[in-house]
């Protein structure tokens, strides 16, 4: 037993060595209480390269190790930033024929690219249901999840869910679902930059919000509506995978909000007074809300969830435009910039 006991003690010992130095690699989760400590980390400059690079456009691995970067005329490259000897751009080789790059993502380090090649749509070398026009790819909270959002022949959205077997690469149509029409002929507008599985749409009249989330309020079960005192909502941004929270701002800009999705509870983080974010992000556990590019300013700000108190990060790298793109790691660890001069990723470290 003593000898059971002494094998106990070092596999938690070993898991608790890994743990301390995957934290001490990649940052603490971006939350309230690490933001003085959030700042630049790691860089890509697009000048660097022999490939030609305008678009600051990504697609990122769960803990922003490993990247996609798209060229002017759609071609793809990825990068690794786990060590320096692979730190060169890999071209992704789709075939000798152009093909008209849509969307893409990265799963389980995996170039997942959605395009058009002689008129029809494929993910990869695989392709999509016909009658339908893809617009957009998410990855699913499973890794074998893949969602195209795309339109139909009567210019309806619909949510296309696929299974994507990574041993063979078999593509498999699970299920489709329409886009959920909660508010008739009212005036309302779909809150964007928030991933599906969630959609979030806000009624302009009368401030009411609908919360959906696939599968659970997707077709025959109800929305999850909620009452905004001070709305309308039209620009937000919601905590992935949880989906507990929504930072959320009306058409005035004067307050920044954050809604509990679970209880209804609004409450006003901090008064923003006009003033407009680009770009707005909601840390993992929902206690920090992040802007990028406040009153076109080329900084990082951030908010307290709870006290309210903001933190003025500093500037990110220079850029010739607004960022192209901007988001937070699946895994909440890192802030991804991108722009037409290069990537800045940002993470939390002593």
């Amino acid at each position: 037993m003593r000898h059971l006991g002494a094998v106990a003690c070092l596999l938690v010992s070993l898991l608790l060595t890994t743990a301390a130095s995957s934290t001490q690699e990649y940052g603490a989760a971006i939350s309230a209480e690490n933001l003085p400590r959030l700042r630049p980390y790691d860089r890509i400059d697009f000048g660097a390269f022999e490939a030609k690079l305008e678009i600051g456009w990504f697609a990122a691995n769960d803990d922003a190790t490993e990247l996609l970067l798209f060229g002017q005329s759609g071609e793809i490259y990825s990068i690794s930033l786990l060590d320096d000897a692979r730190r060169g751009l890999s071209r992704q080789e789709r075939g000798a024929r152009p093909f008209a790059l849509i969307d893409g993502v990265l799963v389980q380090g995996e170039p997942i690219i959605l395009h058009q090649l002689d008129g029809q749509y494929l993910i990869n070398e695989k392709k999509l249901r016909s009658g339908h026009v893809p617009v957009a790819l998410f990855h699913g909270l499973s890794e074998d999840d893949l969602f195209v959002e795309a339109t139909d022949d009567d210019g309806r959205t619909q949510f296309l869910h696929y299974r994507l077997d990574h041993e063979t690469g078999d593509l498999s149509l699970l299920d489709l679902s329409p886009f959920p029409d909660r508010v008739d002929d009212a005036p309302a507008m779909r809150l964007g930059r928030i991933s599906f599985p969630v959609v979030i749409v806000s009624a302009l009249a009368d401030s009411r919000l609908y919360f959906d989330i696939y599968p659970d309020s997707f077709g025959e079960f109800a929305a999850k509506e909620f009452q905004l005192a001070n709305g309308p909502a039209v620009f937000g941004a919601v905590n992935i995978p949880a989906a507990s929270h929504l930072a959320w701002m009306n058409p005035l800009r004067e307050q920044l909000n954050l809604l509990d999705l679970g209880t209804g509870e609004n409450r006003i983080v901090a008064a923003l007074d006009g003033a407009y974010p680009q770009y707005l992000l909601l840390s993992k556990d929902a206690s920090a809300i992040l802007g990028v590019n406040l009153d076109f300013q080329p900084a990082v700000v951030a908010w307290d969830a709870k006290s309210g108190e903001r933190y003025d990060l500093g500037p990110y790298r220079e850029c010739g435009r607004i960022p192209d793109k901007v988001e937070l790691s699946r895994d909440g660890r890192a802030l991804i910039i991108g722009c037409d001069t290069g990537l800045e990723i940002w993470r939390v470290f002593e």
